[in-house]
């Protein structure tokens, strides 16, 4: 009776210190993983191919009839800087919404700190005081970095990306388009950058949107 008296008082000491301890393992250390990035390559990128025959797809808004043509499939992935929206008005409410995106070595939140980004009609500007040591070029921080012009065919899949924060991890598909609307007067003309490392005006991709997700970004937000 003593040796079962004794190990029953043990028990009654080491269950109640067990369950503490468990307890505060899972407040403290299960929720504080970091989940993985979902990116393509962990730090996501721009990713073109070319559409051979071209595509053409059409569109109306106010007197405004457009046409898309599409040249190349492309899926922008990175993480989201900036954002403007249009008023649905025609002409240039073609481009519903322009989202500003990085990615590469610039997905990472002590790298973006040494940045400033600010938006505009069309336009993106972004200034940046980097240290030296880091090793990143002007040349390598400019192709990282875009000004993405949405069109878009589908409401809700507007909806939808118009809904992503700042600051959060996107993979967006679909294809680079050059456009023209005419209208009974008038006629607008605009046409998608190809390559990565153009300029204003000509350095936006315009992109008719297929299918868009918000992905972990692999880091504490």
């Amino acid at each position: 009776m003593p040796r079962l008296r004794t190990i029953l008082e043990w028990a009654v000491i080491l269950v109640p210190l067990l369950t503490v301890a468990l307890v505060v393992w899972f407040l403290f250390f299960s929720g504080s993983a970091i989940p993985p990035s979902g990116l393509p390559n962990a730090t996501g990128g721009f990713y073109q191919a070319p559409l051979s025959p071209p595509q053409q797809y059409s569109k109306t808004l106010g007197n405004y009839q457009y046409t898309l043509t599409a040249s190349n499939i492309y899926t922008l992935a990175g993480r989201i800087v900036g954002r403007h929206e249009y008023p649905a008005a025609a002409p240039d409410g073609i481009i519903a919404l322009d989202l500003a995106v990085v990615n590469g070595e610039l997905m990472k939140k002590d790298i973006l700190s040494f940045f400033t980004f600010e938006m505009g009609d069309r336009t993106l500007k972004y200034s940046y005081d980097i240290p030296t040591a880091l090793g990143l070029t002007e040349e390598y921080i400019d192709e990282h970095i875009s000004n993405n012009h949405l069109v878009f065919l589908n409401a809700t899949l507007e909806n939808e990306v118009k809904k992503a924060p700042e600051g959060s991890c996107i993979i967006l598909t679909g294809k680079l388009i050059d456009i023209r609307g005419v209208s009974p007067v008038n006629l607008y003309i605009i046409n998608t950058s190809t390559v990565r490392n153009d300029g204003y005006p000509a350095g936006c991709e315009i992109i008719l949107v297929d299918s868009f997700s918000t992905v972990s970004c692999g880091d504490r937000r």
